[in-house]
C-alpha cells in the first residue's frame, strides 16, 4: 500500500505549475493509458485462451494421425 501513495504523491507532484489546459490534458493521456492497459491485458488473456485451444486441437489431430497409421 505503501507503494501506492508514493506513486500518488509522484503523479500529484507533476501537476506542480501546470496550467488548466495542460492538466486536462494530462488528465486524459493518463486515462487513454490506464484504458489500453487495461485492453491488453485483456487481449493477451483472449490470445493465450486460442492458444490453449490450437494446442488442443492440435494435440487431438496429432492423436488421430497417429491412430490411423
Amino acid at each position: 500500500m505503501a507503494t501506492s501513495v508514493k506513486y500518488k504523491d509522484e503523479i500529484l507532484n507533476e501537476f506542480n505549475d501546470l496550467s488548466d489546459e495542460q492538466a486536462t490534458n494530462l488528465m486524459k493521456i493518463m486515462r487513454l493509458f490506464k484504458e489500453s492497459i487495461i485492453r491488453q491485458r485483456e487481449y493477451d488473456f483472449d490470445i493465450k485462451r486460442e492458444f490453449e485451444e490450437w494446442d488442443k486441437l492440435s494435440d487431438e489431430a496429432f492423436l488421430n494421425f497417429e491412430d490411423n497409421l
